[in-house]
């Protein structure tokens, strides 16, 4: 009994030593194959510089070499790329692969020091390319002449085999050198064997085929494929039997291959060849080989179909819309127009003739209209057969306009909007690295954006501008004003017509008494129908505006200063914003004076003990100096203006920013007057006895709340011109105690109201 459990544990014991030994041989065996899967990028790089190598040594040309990162990309003439890939250190022996003097592939194992042929030719029209891999059952080295089909070990000059896996770290350089030298590629293998082939960028010829691998045809079907070719002298054709292979004269280095299937597989058609190729050659010996692989279903063709959708994944822009294409498999390419959605849907043969060739299954078509529906219409084809035309439609996106941009965005002026749509628009650019100051197209009218840049727009440097039709300038860009410079003054000669002014600079210093004026010249009527500026920064030492005429008709109707800085600059001891001298009754047309939200203020205020006096309106005649005539239809709007060292005539009595005979009606309103005189009296209004009526103080419409004034002895309301301020009251604005501006920079115009003063003045800073 004893005897048989010493046997049972000697069974179960060999048992447990056996099952210990497996697992020894499948970790061994699982390490082995792991090593060698890390070897799969040295292996894949070998057997590609093989071909590539090839493919040199059999008398490809190259058209261009491009260094991608760390590896030779070479372009060869025929369209085929090849790469060289140099390698890197890895614990294996990687052989070395030359081709010996007989044209032979040869093989070194041991680092270069010896050499064994394969018995393979390298070249020629039966030259092989031997294919390597490690054999993961046993770590060899492999090489197969069949394609891969069949592999044997890969022996040392021993006649033994060769492990890829070995104990140190070898170099799998392929190559001792690469570089292109001068218009060569210069290669130089560690065998010591040395190639150079001419890169010729002027000289090729490639078959562009619509998907890759064998072009596969109907019986009898004919495809078209798209041939570059460049430097060709002289072309050979081949084909397989029964098929046929035609080249068309190349336009623009284009050609097209058209070949054609055998009409019927049969025993004389059934080449095995499935070559169609160009022979191509160039001045000076040089040739290259372009070539596809085909063959034929033997079926009957079938006319191919074409789907098309709106894009899944892409959005549409501003500009372009992108459409998914779904050819059948049949179909050898497809074309596309894509037109607006009202115009007439093209037929298939239309779409053929003028349409764009679609590779791939997406199109994206561009420089399309903002916000606009368009169809594309697409059909495919296989040979000369056609699909239906299929058709979707797409709406761009809304363009998304710079607000920035007045040209694009558009911009208001007095209650009219302008943008480039607007009739008679225009877009004047400068480049900013212009010489000298552009001129400024004053006599034709129109409506003018401009750009804002290095140098100013000057109008009226010899003479005087007429402005005779309406003529509307806007600074394009909402945050940079553009500047123009008044060499003389403007004539006013539209007494219908509109002048405006928006979002500039403008410099009116030193050009004369006054910077527009409304005077009948000859035959020419003076005057204005409306003159507007907004947004405006205005630079000024005489008059602004005078209307002159001892006849009827030279007036402005309208006068708007919206949102304006006005910087005076005069040294004389008096000025006049607007004038009506000599106009007797002849202002019945002058209907609207505006000035909202305005600065001005005055840089000469104060330099001597006469300072400078202002008045924004006066009617007078100089010769009786008397008031004369009538503004009786005039309505003066003067609210939320911020003024600054603007004194007014006189001093305890005295002539008031508006000195008139008769006014139809005044609101002067939320007005903030800061002045650091303090020996002058600054008086709002005179309106004068009213000669024409004959009568007494004129009844007039006034509104003058809500003021503020700082600084000076004395504001008064208006005055009567006996020498009083009338009618009732103290006639006198109570002064503040402190100053309603936080800041009053007259060097640098910056003029902010104080919080507590919000809704006086203007909002302007």
């Amino acid at each position: 009994m004893k005897k048989y459990l010493i046997l049972i544990f000697v069974a179960l014991a060999a048992v447990f030593q056996s099952c210990d030994n497996n697992d020894d041989l499948w970790d061994a065996i699982d390490d082995l194959k792991s090593r060698v899967q890390a070897l799969e990028t040295q292996v894949d790089a070998l057997n590609g510089n093989i071909e590539a190598l090839q493919k040199l040594y059999g008398g490809a040309t190259i058209s261009k070499v491009e260094n991608v990162g760390g590896k030779y990309v070479v372009t060869l003439t025929n369209g085929e790329t090849i790469e060289l890939v140099q390698g890197s250190e890895a614990e294996a022996v990687i052989p070395i692969v030359s081709i010996n003097d007989k044209g032979e592939w040869q093989v070194s194992t041991d680092n270069g020091a010896t050499f064994t042929s394969l018995g393979v030719k390298a070249v020629a029209e039966d030259g092989t390319t031997p294919r390597f891999r490690i054999d993961e059952a046993t770590g060899y080295w492999q090489v197969s002449y069949d394609g891969g089909m069949s592999f044997e070990n890969v022996k040392d000059t021993k006649g033994q085999p060769v492990k890829a896996i070995g104990s140190g770290t070898v170099t799998d350089k392929f190559f001792e050198e690469v570089k292109v030298d001068g218009s060569d590629l210069y290669i130089k293998l560690l065998g010591g064997e040395e190639l150079r082939i001419p890169i010729v960028s002027d000289f090729f010829c490639r078959i562009i085929t619509p998907t890759e691998g064998v072009q596969t045809f109907d019986a009898g079907a004919t495809k078209r494929f798209v041939v570059e070719i460049r430097g060709v002298e002289q072309v050979k054709l081949s084909a397989p039997e029964g098929w046929t292979a035609r080249l068309t004269d190349a336009v623009d280095e284009r050609a097209e291959l058209i070949v054609t299937a055998p009409a019927a597989v049969t025993r004389a058609t059934a080449d095995t060849s499935k070559d169609v190729a160009i022979e191509a050659f160039a001045a000076g010996g040089l040739s290259t080989v372009a070539k596809i692989q085909v063959e034929s279903t033997g079926t009957a063709p079938a006319a191919p179909t074409v789907a098309v959708t709106n894009s899944a994944t892409v959005e549409p822009t501003q500009s372009a819309l992108t459409f998914d294409v779904a050819p059948s498999a049949n179909a050898d390419g497809w074309k596309y127009l894509c037109l607006k959605s009202t115009e007439v849907a093209p037929d298939a043969d239309k779409v053929l003739a003028d349409g764009t060739a679609g590779a791939g299954t997406s199109v994206t078509v561009e420089n399309l209209e903002a916000n606009t529906a368009y169809t594309i219409y697409v059909v495919a084809y296989a040979g000369d057969l056609t699909s239906e035309v299929a058709s979707v439609g797409n709406t761009t996106a809304a363009e998304v306009i710079d607000q920035n941009d007045y040209y694009k965005s558009g911009v208001e002026i007095d209650g009219v909007r302008y943008d480039q749509n607007s009739e008679g628009a225009q877009l004047l650019e400068v480049a900013a690295d212009a010489a000298a100051d552009v001129d400024l197209p004053v006599s034709q009218g129109g409506i003018y954006f401009i750009d804002d840049k290095s140098n100013a727009y000057v109008a009226g440097t010899a003479n005087s501008q007429g402005v005779s039709k309406d003529l509307v300038i806007i600074g394009r860009y909402a945050d940079a004003k553009t500047e123009i410079k008044m060499g003389k003054y403007w004539a006013l000669r539209n007494p219908s017509g509109l002048l405006a002014f928006k979002n500039l600079k403008i410099n009116m210093v030193g050009i004369g008494n006054y910077a527009f004026n409304a005077t009948d010249q000859g035959s020419d009527i003076g005057g204005m129908g409306t003159l507007v500026f907004e947004d405006c920064e205005i630079a000024f030492d005489k008059t602004l505006l005078t209307m002159y005429n001892a006849a009827t008709t030279a007036s402005v109707g309208n006068i708007v200063f919206r949102n304006c800085k006005l910087r005076f600059e005069g040294t004389a001891t008096s000025c006049v914003f607007i004038t009506t001298q000599k106009v007797d009754a002849g202002l019945s047309g002058f209907k609207r004076l505006v000035f909202e939200n305005n600065i001005i203020y005055s840089i000469t205020a104060g330099a001597s003990s006469s300072p400078t006096a202002f008045s924004f309106l006066t009617q007078d005649n100089a010769a009786t100096n008397t008031l004369t005539g009538s503004l009786s239809n005039l309505a003066i709007t003067f609210k939320n203006n911020t003024l600054v060292d603007i004194i007014s005539f006189g001093s305890s009595a005295g002539s008031g920013y508006f000195y008139v005979g008769k006014i139809g009606s005044v609101d002067f309103s939320k007005n903030l007057l800061y002045s650091n005189r303090t020996d002058k009296y600054v008086a709002v209004m005179r309106v004068q006895y009213d000669y024409n009526a004959n009568g007494p103080w004129p009844s007039i419409n006034l509104n003058r709340t809500e003021n503020k004034v700082y600084g000076t002895s004395g504001w008064k309301l208006y005055y009567d011109g006996s020498g009083a301020f009338t009618p009732g009251g103290t006639n006198t604005y109570p002064k503040l105690t402190e100053s309603p501006l936080t800041t009053c920079d007259v060097v640098n115009g910056k003029f902010v109201v104080a919080d507590s003063y919000a809704g006086y003045g203007s909002t302007l800073e």
